[in-house]
């Protein structure tokens, strides 16, 4: 039978998506961020917004780059509560904007395979 802490620690997939959105999607260094999407994402991983899919490392850091080029200064996206996983899918909140606003929202679910995100998908909240 499982522990209590072992029952209550994140799953796997649940930190993977949480390490993707901070450590992917608010980094401006390409070099750092794709490192980051290397240890993150699996080498054949697609993400997937309402009006495109793109897949492999370098398309994904080149989204990346373009979402935070048209962004103002200091914006950051950043997890807005608890995070669901389990059997290798994830689902999490999470809201952008520079420094005391809040600019998007949205959901992301991802799945994992062998360690490593192979899908997420984008979900994005009507503007307020």
């Amino acid at each position: 039978m499982e522990s209590k802490e072992e029952f209550l620690s994140e799953a796997p997939e649940v930190e993977l998506l949480h390490a993707s959105i901070q450590r992917v999607w608010n980094e401006r260094d390409d070099a750092v961020r794709l490192a980051a999407i290397d240890e993150i994402y699996h080498a054949d991983a697609t993400i997937f917004e309402p009006s495109r899919a793109v897949s492999g490392h370098l398309a994904i850091s080149e989204v990346v780059a373009g979402v935070l080029a048209d962004m103002p200064p200091g914006f950051r996206f950043e997890i807005d509560g608890p995070a669901l996983g389990h059997h290798g899918v994830a689902t999490a909140r999470w809201k952008g904007g520079p420094p005391g606003e809040i600019t998007v929202t949205g959901v992301d679910v991802a799945r994992q395979k062998d360690g490593k995100l192979i899908e997420h998908y984008f979900f994005f909240n009507a503007a307020p």
